[in-house]
């Protein structure tokens, strides 16, 4: 642990993440357009939707995290009613950053909207990135996280994936067993119970062999579907934990409504 190191092995180390820190592209898919969201996104798209009793733009929580662990540069993956969230957000000067704007024409999907952003010299394919959605406000410790998969590429790993311990279905769980005479016997039901198993909360840091594998690929085609299994395949993915309740998803109407009454800023107090 770093409490036991001497204290120059303890610098090299912070000195050594801070170097890897400041070569990270903070890339933040922002281009759908919200449909599971009409008609709050009929008029602005999802990223500028006022969240929290602080009425603030989603995507401006979702980024706080980064730039207080101090990424500098970063890329809008943008496409639907994309001058919003550019008049807002502008270079990101106003937020002590910088922002570049990939742009789509059309949907490119997620993992596509990556590519692009390669293709127009916008995203440098060589440097690690971290990808994170708007519609997925996290609560975690960015520098732990970070820490970690630093230490897993010195194992082989290439991406890590942010999951959460458990999740919570939007929907009744029935078990059911089948009888001798051919129906089916409901022996349990939960309503919308805690599933024990982990779920991804759209976040990921990626190693430059990463970003290779999304370039050879054809557009358009989602993140998930395509590169995250592939990842799986090579054995280069590996999963960095939270518990269930750091994780608030904006996919639905009612999601949307919970979280416009919730305190931010409480929310994500332990991490910003």
């Amino acid at each position: 642990m770093w409490w036991c190191l001497p204290n120059s092995l303890k610098n090299l180390k912070v000195v050594k993440l801070k170097k890897y820190i400041s070569k990270l592209c903070g890339v933040c898919i922002v281009g759908g357009a919200g449909k599971r969201l009409r008609p709050f996104t009929s008029d602005q798209p999802k990223a500028m939707l006022p969240v929290g009793i602080e009425k603030r733009p989603m995507l401006e929580f979702a980024i706080k995290p980064w730039i207080k662990l101090g990424i500098k540069n970063y890329v809008f993956c943008t496409g639907y009613k994309s001058e919003s969230i550019e008049d807002h957000f502008g270079d990101g000067k106003n937020f002590g950053i910088k922002i570049d704007y990939s742009r789509e024409k059309t949907n490119l999907e997620t993992g596509g909207a990556i590519k692009n952003a390669i293709e127009n010299n916008i995203l440098n394919k060589n440097a690690p990135i971290v990808v994170f959605y708007c519609d997925d406000l996290v609560r975690l410790s960015p520098f732990d996280l970070v820490k970690m998969h630093i230490g897993g590429t010195k194992h082989g790993f290439k991406a890590t994936i942010v999951t959460t311990n458990k999740f919570k279905t939007n929907y009744g769980i029935v078990e059911a067993k089948i009888q001798k005479s051919g129906l089916k016997k409901v022996t349990d039901f939960r309503e919308k119970p805690l599933i024990e198993k982990n779920a991804n909360v759209g976040l990921y840091v990626f190693e430059p062999d990463v970003l290779e594998l999304i370039d050879r690929r054809q557009s358009p085609f989602k993140l998930e579907k395509v590169i995250v299994p592939e990842l799986v395949q090579m054995g280069w993915l590996m999963m960095h934990e939270i518990s269930w309740e750091d994780w608030i998803p904006v996919n639905t109407d009612k999601e949307y409504e919970k979280v416009a009454k919730t305190d931010l800023m409480d929310f994500y107090s332990k991490v910003l």
